[in-house]
This record gives structure tokens, C-alpha cells and sequence, in this order.
């Protein structure tokens, strides 16, 4: 196929290892996906509650951030 050709009907369009994202490390997606389920947990509260989580679950993030961050060293 060119590139000014559209893809056929059965053919699918892969994404090059390029485009893909970087694997995290084990401690990285064990930390996203808690925190993905934190998010899916806050969007399932009542919206009076959201805000305040919301802003519960930032603070922790970046705290996080904070102390993994060697740049900050210890001061």
C-alpha cells in the first residue's frame, strides 16, 4: 500500500514501535493501577463527594511526585 492509499477493508493499520508508549516498570503500573481505580471509586461517589476526593487524591500524588523526584535532594 502507498501512503496516499486507504487501508482495505480487512487490512488494519498497526501502530510502529515508534508510537508506542514506554513499558513502565512493575512499581510504576502497580501505581497506576491503583490509581486508576481510585479515579473509577471517585467518579462512582455522589458529586458532592468528588471534589474533596479529588483533591485528597492529588495531594497524594504529589507528595508522591515529591519524594521520588532526585532532583529535590534532601534538604
Amino acid at each position: 500500500m502507498s501512503t496516499d492509499e486507504t487501508p482495505d477493508a480487512g487490512e488494519s493499520i498497526e501502530p510502529t514501535d515508534a508510537a508506542a508508549p514506554p513499558e513502565p516498570d512493575r512499581a510504576g503500573s502497580e501505581a497506576t493501577a491503583t490509581t486508576r481505580a481510585e479515579l473509577r471509586d471517585i467518579e462512582s461517589a455522589p458529586l458532592a463527594e468528588r471534589a474533596l476526593r479529588y483533591q485528597e487524591l492529588a495531594d497524594r500524588l504529589r507528595s508522591e511526585l515529591e519524594h521520588s523526584d532526585p532532583s529535590r535532594g534532601s534538604s
